[in-house]
């Protein structure tokens, strides 16, 4: 098991954004990739997606747990707070499932590149 890092999940996600980055650069760019290194690449992303989809509904619970704890929001507009906190759970959940069905196209892509190649 990994021990936990020290960096904040902001940070993690920033540096996950320009890995990213990155890749779309080297991707527009093209070259001579060959097909295994896209089919790598595809079960890469395919794994990327599917962790990310994973994350979204631990951050939701921390934004709850932060707003019972009162770090959000204001005793003033507690209604109007949960609704809010109620609405990006919605986009949360909105945003998972696009991620999964990604992941799932992204398998299907690499599924079939490798019947491609098998050939």
């Amino acid at each position: 098991m990994e021990p936990m890092s020290a960096e904040p999940p902001y940070l993690l996600a920033a540096q996950a954004g320009t890995v990213v980055r990155r890749l779309y650069r080297r991707v527009r760019e093209g070259g001579a990739d060959s097909p295994a290194d896209l089919f790598r690449t595809l079960g890469a992303l395919r794994q990327l997606t599917d962790d990310l989809a994973h994350v979204l509904p631990g951050l939701q619970e921390q934004l709850e747990e932060q707003l019972l704890s009162g770090e959000l929001g204001s005793a003033d507009a507690a209604g109007e707070a949960w609704d809010k906190v109620a609405d990006v759970g919605r986009a949360l959940v909105q945003a998972r499932a696009g991620g999964l069905l990604m992941a799932d196209e992204l398998r299907t892509s690499q599924k079939m590149l490798g019947e491609l190649t098998a050939r």
